[in-house]
């Protein structure tokens, strides 16, 4: 991986409540008639249904608060079998299953292997998925702060970058 992250999942929800409720604060200063106002309130139930997600896996699926999920950006290689693995016919919803099966570093449903983790990720709750899925696009962003920058040498490294939830 060429950078990784480690969320826990009571971390992630916190992290999106405060989230929701400052967009809930920013909507009542707005218009509700403008592109605005329609953005933020599409935002803030976005980030209501990865909560739902990651609440439902807490609750739901006996996951505990303090289980953690590492994902990353993947190398060049790492995409590439990713690819060589999944099968040409996939969907939308199935390729991203994979791309977060292949992305994940550690996390209650990583089997090891890529195969078993699409697996294990397909029973996970939908709006979990799209969570993760968002969570490791933001890390492979290069110039996001966080994320490391071009002409930066080294291994993979832990970061704190902002996701496009932010």
């Amino acid at each position: 991986m060429l950078t990784t992250e480690a969320y826990t999942l009571d971390e992630a929800i916190d992290e999106l409540t405060d989230q929701i409720d400052a967009l809930e604060a920013a909507l009542t200063e707005l218009d509700s008639g403008t592109d605005e106002y329609t953005y933020t309130q599409g935002r803030r139930n976005r980030l209501r249904y990865y909560k739902d997600g990651l609440e439902w896996q807490r609750d739901e699926e006996g996951w505990s608060p303090d289980a953690e999920i590492e994902l990353g950006a993947m190398t060049a290689a790492e995409e590439a079998l990713m690819h060589r693995e999944m099968p040409s016919n996939v969907e939308k919803k199935e390729r991203r299953n994979w791309f977060v099966a292949a992305s994940t570093a550690a996390a209650p449903y990583h089997s090891g292997g890529l195969s078993e983790t699409f697996t294990d990720v397909g029973q996970c709750h939908p709006a979990f998925v799209d969570w993760a899925e968002a969570k490791a696009n933001a890390l492979g962003v290069p110039g996001v702060s966080g994320n490391r920058s071009e002409g930066e040498s080294g291994s993979t490294n832990s970061s704190s970058s902002p996701s496009p939830m932010e």
